[in-house]
């Protein structure tokens, strides 16, 4: 039965199926490693503004 089925652009068969499958897992992955790197940049973003104090301060600085 699985020999006759057809996942398209991977291929008919057990090795459309593979092919299928590791794409799969391999847009999972993409997925979660982009939205680990977005929380990462967020929570990073969040952390600066708060401890940026000195913010409209520019007695020091020479221009």
């Amino acid at each position: 039965m699985l020999k006759d089925m057809d996942f398209g652009i991977y291929g008919k068969g057990i090795d459309g199926y593979v092919h299928y499958s590791l794409a799969m897992d391999n847009i999972r992955e993409e997925e979660a490693h982009r939205q680990a790197l977005m929380d990462e940049f967020d929570s990073g973003t969040d952390a600066y503004d708060i401890s940026d104090s000195d913010a409209g301060d520019f007695s020091g600085d020479d221009f």
